[in-house]
Parts: C-alpha cells; structure tokens; sequence
C-alpha cells in the first residue's frame, strides 16, 4: 500500500502506513502505538496567543505603530519582540524565551531536532542587544560554517519577516548582526553587534570585553570545556568591576546532546544547580512532522541513542550501544530460504560484497546476495602467494555458475588498500562494480557521519525488518552483534572505527562483518558513482 500523502495532526493513525503499524519499534511499543502516544502529548497544546502592549496601550496596529511606540516595548518584553517580529512561538520555546525574560543568567537548554532552537537562540541574541547601546553579544559554535550557515541565517530570515521599523533597525551582514540601522552604507554603532566567534581556541574569546556582554553557544556538545570556561570568564566582566556602568552578562547553552562527555552534559548533571535547565522533545512540539519521528523510530527504534538525541532530547545511555541487535540476527540464521530470497524490498538483487584483507591476520571475504538471502560465501586467509584477484576471479566464477548476467549483477568492494588495484579486473570482464570507501560522504549525510556508518546500519535495519537468511557463522554473528557507534561533535551517528573495535574485543578484524553490509548495501544501486559498461549487450 502507497504511503498516505497527507497526515491529519488529529488522526495519528494517518501518519504511518497501515501495514506498519504492528511494526515493534522497542520498549513493547508498536508503531500505532508511538503514534497515539505522540498524539497525547500533543492534544492539548493550545497555540500561544499575544496580545500586543503597544497596540493595546496605544490603540495603534502594526501599520501605525511607530518606533518610539515599539521599541521600550520590545526591550522590556520579549514577547513583545515576537510579536513585531512575526514569530509565534510554541510553548516549548516559550519556556527558553521565559528564562530569558526573568533574568537568568546561566541557561542550558538541550533539544531533539525540529522544535526550533535556532530560532528561538536567534530571537534571545536580538532582545539581549536591545537592552542597551554600546552591549555585545558573542555567538560560537564548534565551526564558522554552523555559526553562519545556520545562526546567522536564521537571524537574517526573522528580520525579514519583521516589522520594517526593525528591519531599519538591524542589519544582517555576512559576518556580523549590527543594531541601530547604517548611515551611507556603515553602521552607526560599530560596538552594538552580535559577533561570531569560532569555539576553536580559548584565546579568541580572551580581551572580549563591554559594558555588557553575552554569549550564545550553539551545538553546544561540541565546544571544549576550556572555551565554556573563557566564555564564563568574559561575560562576567571581572576585569570591569571598577567600570560604574559593567554589567554581568548571561550564557545560553543550546543544542542537540550529542554526547556525554562534555561541559554541556555537566550543565545538566554535575554543575546543575547553576544552570536553568530545559529540554525541547520532539514529540511534545507540534511544529515537528510525527511522520518524520515515526520514521526514525522505525529505522533505528525508540530505545536506540539516535531516537533519545534526534527525538527526546536526551543525552546518549551511558553505555555504548550495539548497531545490530543479537535476536536479528538469531532470526536472520534461521529465515526460510524461499521467502528470503522473495523479500520485497530485496527481490531480484544479485550483488557480491567482497573485503580485502589488509594485514597478515586480516582475511579477505567475499559474499553473494540474491534477493535477501547470503546464498554462497568463501574466505581466503592472508598468505604469502595470495593476491585480491584470487576472490574477485573466485566471485566471476560464481557468477557464471549461478548463471548471472553482467547486467543483473552488482559488485561491491572495499576500494582502500589493496581494492585501487582491482579495478581493471572489472572493466576487462564487463562487471558493474561500485568501488566502497569506508570515510567517504552517507548518502544522507546529515544523519551519517560516513558510508561504512549508514552501509551498517542499512544492514541493522534490513536484518529488523526480518525475512533474510545470513550464514549460520559464529564468527560473524559476533562481529556483526558486537560493533557499536557513538555520535560525533556535530550529532551524526558514527560506527565504532575498526582499530578501537580490534582493541575493546581482542578478536581480531571483523572482516566479515564488512563484507556483508557491502553485500547489503544498497545505496550502490543508485550512486552515481557505479562504474557501468557501455557494452552490457554484449555481455548478456
């Protein structure tokens, strides 16, 4: 059955496919169940309502207000900002704006990905600079890109829906957010700015100082705890307490909680009874598509760390956690042929993976798929006279037996090391191959760090949804059941690389675990990247 093209927010049983909703997704939930439990939480948000100060005091609208009318205004409110601004927030980000407004000085506010914390990040930088002239306002984030592409992109997209006197008001450049408007073509104010900062070295942030300055940390799980501390430094304008006019600045901390290891984690543990804590759940914002969290549900379960950063705003379990469940794979070994062989989503493929041995206690593996089912494999231990294009000669051969056509068929190799001098064997014989590089770009880059990451867990979520047969092999269901993944600094799901995995197991190289998520993968069907024959016809 087609997915349903439009969801109802008052009907959840719209937002998954019908024959998804028995579908476990972990903790004994099914699929229609998260759905009704995302309907819960969310039936009874009422959508804020602001009635503006200066409309109602003054009996003007926004065509008529002027700016000495709206300006006191937003500097005492930030709600009354909002309002000028054109944005409506939610009662999730109400909560952070809250803080703001009642003076706290430390904020931490962790949040799965869609309710909107840049936004809302971009809405306290303006109301801290409206408080008074001469203040700055300093915005870091682990890189340059993200306080740009992101921040300050956001910062430019709400000053465009607002009130024109504000757009006279403040300027977006590329770099920087100055207040106060420009005389031909400079800003008035040069010191009333909002600032970008890298959160690469502590030093830049040392000789930051103003009568009042604040900071804004994005991404705040990948800045080091040293530039948390200089940031703290620097707000608190100890090198001005003799200044009469000095004030004390104040931090928001704000970001997906990618990791645990970190100053942002200590904000809600360690160093808690100094910071004002919130938390922004997907499942709980109405502005998030619930198809979207059931999809990730669905794909990495609601008891993995990717649904407890992406969805609740929760930090990583304090244990690494596994890619491929073991009882998967138990499944896997015992699937009936037939119906592997027929899976739906795999029926018809015929694909090899095949990874080279690398060192002496390596081996070199080589799988061949057809539909959802391993239906031949072989290993080759790393010896003196052994070469790659042993297994590749070995896998045409199967091919032929098989009675496979070149143009049915898919090899998929490891295409570092000792993989760059096979390609001709390919080209000569007339095969499609797609050359895998392990630290090459995921083809959903904003979820993968890496293709070896997204080919694993392509294979964890094809071995959940059942109906594929794997050989029955101690060794690699134990390598398949024993790699982890973490998160890196910018929250992309990041497989456990492959020297600390030999280190934490002591079992050697898991080779054949590669082999069969190259086996499975199934990005190389489409990537423009497969080295294809013109001459197929002739190959047939």
């Amino acid at each position: 059955m087609a997915a349903v093209e439009r969801s109802n927010p008052k009907d959840p049983t719209t937002w998954y496919r019908s024959e998804d909703a028995d579908l476990e997704v972990g903790l004994g939930l099914t699929v229609a169940n998260l759905a009704l439990r995302i309907y819960e939480k969310r039936k009874d948000i009422v959508p804020l309502v602001y009635e503006s100060k200066v409309c109602k005091e003054f009996g003007v609208n926004r065509r008529t207000a002027t700016w000495e009318q709206i300006a006191p205004a937003c500097q005492a409110d930030i709600f009354e900002l909002c309002f000028w601004m054109n944005f409506h927030p939610t009662p999730q980000q109400a909560l952070v704006l809250q803080a703001v407004q009642d003076g706290d000085l430390f904020i931490a506010c962790k949040s799965g990905q869609g309710p909107g914390k840049t936004c809302v990040s971009a809405i306290i930088g303006i109301w801290w600079q409206l408080q008074d002239r001469d203040v700055r306002c300093i915005v870091t984030a682990p890189s340059m890109k993200q306080c740009r592409d992101v921040w300050l992109s956001e910062v430019r997209e709400r000053i465009g829906k607002a009130h024109y006197l504000l757009r006279k008001f403040v300027t977006v450049t590329s770099s920087r957010v100055y207040f106060g408007g420009y005389v031909q073509g400079m800003p008035r104010n040069k010191n009333w700015r909002c600032e970008l900062l890298t959160a690469s070295n502590d030093t830049a942030f040392q000789g930051q100082h103003n009568k009042r300055l604040t900071a804004i940390v994005e991404e705040a799980s990948g800045v080091e705890a040293d530039i948390i501390e200089a940031l703290k430094g620097t707000v608190s304008n100890i090198e001005n307490e003799f200044q009469e006019d000095a004030q004390e600045g104040a931090i928001l901390m704000i970001g997906n909680p990618n990791q645990r290891d970190t100053e942002f984690h200590k904000c809600f543990t360690k160093m808690g009874s100094h910071w004002t804590q919130i938390t922004l759940d997907a499942e709980e914002s109405p502005i998030v598509n619930p198809r979207k969290i059931i999809q990730h549900a669905i794909e990495f379960g609601i008891d993995s760390d990717f649904y407890r950063v992406r969805v609740l705003g929760q930090f990583p379990a304090s244990d690494p956690s596994g890619i491929i469940n073991p009882d998967d794979v138990y499944r896997a070994t015992t699937c009936d042929v037939r119906k592997a062989v027929r899976n739906t989503t795999l029926a018809g493929q015929r694909q090899f993976g095949i990874d080279l041995a690398r060192q002496g206690g390596d081996e070199t593996i080589a799988y061949r798929r057809f539909g959802g089912c391993i239906v031949e494999w072989k290993k080759w231990s790393r010896t003196t006279d052994f070469e790659p294009a042993h297994a590749i000669r070995w896998c045409f051969k199967s091919q032929l037996e098989a009675q496979w056509h070149n143009w049915q068929t898919l090899y998929t190799f490891d295409a570092g090391g000792l993989g760059q001098g096979i390609y001709h064997l390919f080209d000569e014989a007339g095969k499609d191959c797609f050359p895998f590089h392990t630290q090459h770009k995921a083809t959903r880059p904003t979820v993968y760090a890496n293709r070896m990451t997204e080919a694993w867990f392509q294979l964890g979520a094809t071995l959940r949804a059942g109906n594929v047969r794997i050989p029955d092999d101690p060794i690699l269901h134990h390598q398949l059941t024993t790699r982890r993944y973490g998160f890196t600094k910018d929250g992309l799901l990041l497989v456990e690389p492959k020297d600390i995995y030999i280190k934490r197991t002591k079992s050697g190289s898991p080779d054949r675990a590669d082999a069969i998520v190259m086996a499975f993968y199934q990005s190389g069907y489409t990537d423009t990247q497969v080295t294809r024959k013109k001459t197929r016809r002739a190959s047939r």
